[in-house]
């Protein structure tokens, strides 16, 4: 009896372990913690029809904060991917196409997805003044019926 309460323990921890390692590696890998909640001020938020036609004009670059895998999936024509949890790796993609002040709209998908949030508070630290957020902005612009991408960079 002891034998077996051994095994399930041993079998129990090496799963464990190769669940963590596995999620560790993976690039979808769920977070450990959850990051905090980021509430916007109503400011940071920009309405549809404006970012729209900041999209139209091309006067404003729009920034994917989803996970790169979503973003090949579809995304906002034109618009760049900058995962938030992959920032310091895909900042340097992306940074020549940023100037301090132009137009940035960051995007996630979902009411409740915080991504572009993380991004645009990154952003923002970084000295770019004009950062706003389109909230639901991938579910919200496949409604439109916008323009849409797959694949890499635009």
């Amino acid at each position: 009896m002891w034998r077996m309460v051994q095994r399930a323990v041993v079998l129990t921890l090496a799963g464990a372990v190769l669940g963590l390692v596995a999620n560790a590696v993976s690039p979808r890998g769920i977070p450990y913690r959850t990051p905090p909640k980021v509430v916007a001020p109503p400011g940071d938020y920009i309405p549809f029809a404006e970012a729209r036609q900041l999209w139209e004009e091309g006067v404003a670059v729009f920034l994917d904060a989803r996970s790169h895998a979503d973003y090949m999936a579809g995304h906002i024509a034109n618009a760049f991917s900058l995962p938030t949890d992959e920032f310091e790796a895909r900042y340097p993609e992306v940074a020549g196409m940023l100037a301090p002040d132009s137009p940035i709209v960051a995007y996630c998908d979902g009411a409740d997805c915080d991504l572009s949030h993380h991004l645009a508070k990154r952003l923002r630290d970084l000295g770019f003044r004009d950062v706003r957020i389109l909230k639901n902005g991938w579910t919200e612009w496949r409604k439109a019926a916008l323009a849409t991408s797959t694949g890499a960079q635009p």
